[in-house]
This record gives C-alpha cells, structure tokens and sequence, in this order.
C-alpha cells in the first residue's frame, strides 16, 4: 500500500474509530437517516436470500462495522468470516454476535481490504457494504475481492450514488460543481484559512462502479438504488424527520417500481455481482 493510501486509512480508521457508537445507533433510530440505512440493509439481506447458498457456503463481510449484516446471516446458520480495520468496530461485532447467541459462526478478525490475507477462491459470498466510498482505489480493493471469490462466487457492495436526488436539488451538493468546491478547499488549506479535511465519502456514478467491477472481474447480475432525502437548501434541512420519512419512502416506492430516472437517484447504489469463470 503507498504512503498516500496508508495515510488516507488512517484517516478513515480514526474516524470509524470515533464514530464506532453511531454505527450500533443509526439502525435503531426511527429518523430519516435510520430509515435509509435499514433499507439499505434489508435489501442487501434480501438479494443474500435471493442466492440461496447452501449452509456451508464461505461467506466474508468486508467492513463488519457494528455486525448487523453478519449476525442476521449467523443467525440463519451461516457461518461468517467477519473483519474490519477498525478495532472498535470489531470489538461491536463481537459483542453483537455474543448477545445474539451466534459467536461460534461469527468469525472477527482485523484486515484491510487491499490485502485481505486468503488463499485464491475461497469465498462464496463476500458483502462489502458502506466500504467504496472511503476507499482510497476502489478499483485495487475490488480485484483483490474478487480473487478470494471463487469462479461463479457473489459479491454483494454499495457504492454512495454521485447521482443522489438531494444533491441535484441543492446548490451546496451540486455535483458538477464538486470538483470547483475541492480546489476552493485546497486554496483556502495552503493559505492556512482552514483546517485539514477529515474523511470525507466518496460519490461515484453508477456506470462508474459499475466499470469498476467489470475490470475486476465481476459482472453485475442485479442493482438498484435506495435512500431519498435529506433535502436541503444551501445545507440547511428542509423538512422535519417525519415528513422527511414519507416524503423517502414515496419516492421509494416509485424507485422500487423501475420509474425512470428516479430509480437511478437513490442515495446508495447496491449491487450484485458474479465473478465470471474463466
């Protein structure tokens, strides 16, 4: 790994690690935010049921976090190998799994997803959900996750959609202007005006993920986008979390339905894909 992916994993380990505590919380809250993120997860859990996998299938989440996703799997008789490079997140994991009944299928360990640390061909299933968007090279932790899949294995990822609605929606996200608002920042930073960046998600389009995984290997066999709001002007949250709800889970709905344009806005991409055998 260079020193510039190295120093950008610090950065996001640290912030995992402060933040490790949000990570348990977000999926109990009923808010806008908690809303989206257990959609997100009841659609990765549903293309998982979708694959059918025997019970001994091998299975890697990648990015455990606070072990939600590996659970719910352990508790249908799964067995998972579980890693993270955040300790703190680990340690959640763990924790989950033991109060869960299911620590002997959990299996938690510390990697990092550019050098996983397993022999070629060894998974069935890898998850990697929430992990793109603080990658420093998507496409490097891509390849090296498909090289542990076996010939025909599934990966099922997220990716935060650079196509999100509530960006387009306001002047302060606008995406075009992304680019413009970074060397504003990297002005103001060399004129000592501002603070260093702290870690930050990345956007990305969805034909952009989706080349990702074809240079790796992988090809998409299903998608789809989820989580609308929270909309704003100039930053400023438009509307409360209960209307902000609704106004989510209408639009939603119609996402779900295959409208155009809208099925493509969602806040987070999610994505199944096969490794080809070759």
């Amino acid at each position: 790994m260079s020193n510039v992916a190295t120093d950008h994993q610090r950065c996001v380990d640290a912030h995992f690690a402060a933040a490790s505590a949000y990570w348990t919380e977000v999926y109990e809250v009923a808010d806008l935010e908690g809303t989206i993120y257990r959609k997100r997860h009841a659609v990765v859990l549903d293309l998982a049921q979708k694959l059918a996998l025997p019970m001994e299938a091998a299975i890697l989440e990648i990015g455990c976090g606070s072990g939600f996703t590996c659970v719910h799997l352990a508790r249908k008789g799964y067995t998972i190998q579980a890693i993270d490079s955040v300790d703190a997140m680990i340690q959640r994991t763990r924790q989950h799994a033991e109060e869960t009944g299911v620590a002997d299928r959990v299996i938690t360990s510390k990697r990092y997803v550019y050098n996983l640390g397993y022999p070629d061909n060894t998974f069935d299933l890898a998850l990697k959900i929430g992990v793109a968007p603080w990658l420093e090279s998507v496409d490097k932790a891509l390849r090296e996750v498909a090289r542990v899949l076996r010939p025909g294995g599934h990966l099922i990822a997220t990716a935060d959609n650079w196509w999100r609605l509530n960006h387009w929606l306001d002047p302060r996200y606008f995406p075009p202007l992304r680019p413009m608002r970074q060397r504003a920042r990297d002005i103001l930073e060399r004129l000592r005006l501002a603070g260093p960046r702290s870690a930050s998600a990345r956007l990305q389009s969805i034909r952009e993920f989706d080349a990702c995984l074809s240079e790796a290997g992988l090809k998409k066999t299903e998608a789809r986008t989820v989580g609308f709001g929270p909309f704003s002007f100039l930053g400023c949250k438009l509307l409360p979390d209960s209307c902000g709800v609704r106004t989510h889970q209408r639009l939603q709905d119609l996402a779900d339905k295959r409208i155009p344009i809208l099925r493509s806005m969602g806040a987070h991409y999610i994505v199944l894909a096969t490794k080809v055998a070759h």
